[in-house]
C-alpha cells in the first residue's frame, strides 16, 4: 500500500501502461528499418505497445468498480479526457486530425456509459463467468460482423470529416471504439469483483491459459496459410486497427498474465511514482512530436541511431514522471482534475 489506500502494484501497472505507450508510438514517428536483427526488436516493441491501451482501459475499468461517481463528477471527468484528447491531437498532427477519438475519448466515453456497460456485467451469474460470457458474445459479433469496424487503414480510421463519422468512429471504427474496447473495461471491472485473492490468481492463470491456447492456434493457422499474423493494420490474422477477435483474445491473455505476474511477484514498483502521474506524462509526451516527428527522414538517421531515440526518449520520460511525481505533482494533470472536481455532496455519501 501507499498513500491513503492507494494500491503500488495498481500504480506500478499505471506507469508500465504509459511506458508502453511512449516507447510504441516513439517507434511510430522515428520509424527504423525493420530488416535483419531489428526485425526482433520491431516484433517486441509491436508485441509489448499492443499491450499498452488494452492495458490502460482495465485499469480505467478496475479504478471505475472503486466507488461510484456523481453525475457531476463523470462528467467532470470525462469533460477533463475529452480535452486532454485534444491537446494530444493538436501536438500530433502527423498521426490525428484534431477531433479524432483516441484512447482518451474512448476513457471519457466509458465513464459517460458506466451506468449501462456496467449494468450489462451484472447479470446472473458470477462475474468471472459473466465476463467470459460477455467477452465470447463480442468476438462472435466481431467474426460474425466484422464490417461494423469498418476498413483496416489508418487515414480513414483517423478521418473526422463530419460530425456523424466522429461519433460512428467514437463508437465502432475509429482507433479506440467504445465496441470492442469495452471489454477491457469489463476485464478490469471484473478482476476489482474477485477480492479474495487466491480466487482472483487462479482466474486470471486459467484466463491466461485458456487465450495462449487459442492464440497459438491463430498463429499455427497463419503460418500454415502463409498470412502475416499480426499487423497495426492490413491483412493480418491478428490486427489493432481495426482490434479484431484475435487480437482482443491475445490482448486479453496478455494483460491477464501481466496483472497476476505483478500482483504475485511485484515487478513495476519502480515505476509506481510515474504511474501517479500517468495522464500528465501521456499527454506531454506527444508535445515534441510536433516538432521533430520528420527528424529521423531530415537527417537520415541510421536503424541503430533510430533505435537508440526510440529507447533513450522512452526512458527519459521514465525518470522525468518519476521526478515530476515526487517534486511537483501538486503541478499536474491529475491534481488538476482533482482540484477543480465538484464536491460530494453529504446525501451522496
Amino acid at each position: 500500500m501507499e498513500g491513503k489506500g492507494r494500491l503500488i502494484h495498481i500504480d506500478g501497472l499505471r506507469g508500465l501502461a504509459v511506458l508502453l505507450m511512449i516507447l510504441v508510438h516513439a517507434a511510430a514517428t522515428w520509424e527504423p528499418e525493420l530488416t535483419g536483427l531489428w526485425m526482433g526488436l520491431g516484433v517486441i516493441v509491436s508485441a509489448a505497445g499492443g499491450l499498452a491501451a488494452p492495458l490502460f482501459i482495465t485499469l480505467l475499468g478496475w479504478g471505475m468498480a472503486q466507488k461510484p461517481l456523481t453525475a457531476k463528477k463523470r462528467l467532470w471527468r470525462a469533460a477533463s479526457l475529452f480535452f486532454c484528447q485534444l491537446i494530444v491531437n493538436m501536438s500530433a498532427p502527423h498521426l490525428f486530425e484534431p477531433w479524432t477519438p483516441g484512447v482518451l475519448s474512448l476513457m471519457g466515453t466509458l465513464i459517460l456509459l458506466e451506468p449501462c456497460w456496467r449494468n450489462v456485467q451484472h447479470r446472473g451469474n458470477p462475474l468471472g463467468r459473466n465476463f467470459l460470457l460477455a467477452f465470447s458474445t463480442v468476438c462472435c459479433l466481431m467474426l460474425l460482423f466484422g464490417d461494423w469496424q469498418g476498413p483496416s487503414a489508418w487515414d480513414l480510421r483517423v478521418s473526422t470529416g463530419s460530425a456523424s463519422i466522429l461519433v460512428y468512429h467514437l463508437f465502432f471504427t475509429g482507433l479506440y471504439p467504445v465496441f470492442p474496447w469495452v471489454v477491457f473495461a469489463w476485464l478490469g471491472a471484473t478482476i476489482a469483483s474477485l477480492q479474495v485473492e487466491e480466487e482472483r490468481h487462479g482466474w486470471l492463470r486459467t484466463t491466461s491459459l485458456v487465450g495462449l491456447a487459442i492464440s497459438a492456434l491463430v498463429l499455427a493457422q497463419s503460418i500454415q496459410a502463409g498470412r502475416p499474423w499480426a499487423l497495426p493494420t492490413g491483412d493480418a490474422a491478428l490486427t489493432f486497427f481495426p482490434a479484431n477477435a484475435p487480437f482482443l483474445v491475445a490482448a486479453l491473455t496478455g494483460v491477464s498474465l501481466l496483472w497476476w505476474a505483478v500482483e504475485r511477484f511485484s515487478m513495476v514498483h519502480r515505476v509506481a511514482d510515474l504511474g501517479r502521474v500517468s495522464l500528465t506524462v501521456y499527454v506531454l509526451h506527444f508535445l515534441p512530436f510536433a516538432l521533430f516527428h520528420a527528424s529521423d527522414e531530415v537527417n537520415h538517421w541510421s536503424p541503430a541511431l533510430t533505435a537508440f531515440v526510440v529507447v533513450a526518449y522512452t526512458t527519459i520520460w521514465a525518470l522525468a514522471g518519476t521526478w515530476w511525481h515526487r517534486r511537483c505533482s501538486s503541478y499536474t494533470l491529475e491534481a488538476w482534475m482533482r482540484r477543480f472536481e465538484p464536491a460530494t455532496s453529504r446525501a451522496a455519501k
